[in-house]
Parts: C-alpha cells; sequence; structure tokens
C-alpha cells in the first residue's frame, strides 16, 4: 500500500508587500516510502507543490481600525 503525504499541512507564506500574499500548503511530514527512494517521484510530487501556489488580495480597507482594536489587546 502506497502512503501519502500525511493530511496536516502548514501554510507557507510569502508578502508581495502590495497588499497580496502567495501561499501554498506545506506538509508537515512525508510518509510515502517513494521520499527515499524514487528521486524522479519526489521531483514531481516537489513540482506540484510549487505549482499550487496562490496569491491572496488582501483589502487595506480598514488598516486604521484594524490597528485600534489591536492596539486595545492587552497580552498577560
Amino acid at each position: 500500500m502506497d502512503e501519502t503525504m500525511d493530511s496536516t499541512f502548514y501554510v507557507t507564506y510569502i508578502s508581495n508587500h502590495n497588499g497580496s500574499i502567495r501561499f501554498y500548503r506545506n506538509p508537515n511530514h512525508y510518509q510515502d516510502s517513494r521520499y527515499v527512494t524514487d528521486p524522479d517521484w519526489v521531483r514531481e510530487e516537489s513540482e506540484k507543490l510549487v505549482n499550487s501556489l496562490q496569491t491572496l488580495e488582501i483589502s487595506t480597507e480598514y488598516d486604521q481600525q484594524a490597528a485600534e482594536i489591536i492596539s486595545l489587546i492587552e497580552v498577560r
């Protein structure tokens, strides 16, 4: 039985410095034995991860209100 990536993922993101981020899901560990035995398969799986990169636009319309709310938060 072939095992695949674990279903728990990290979401990795990168700021574009323009109000948007790029992100992709990155498995937190790999269970499939092919990761150590089949370099071609690993290359294909890695390309799938890279190709899954998405861009998300983040509205800056409420930045001032968000800053006001954040300033009220007390960390103890």
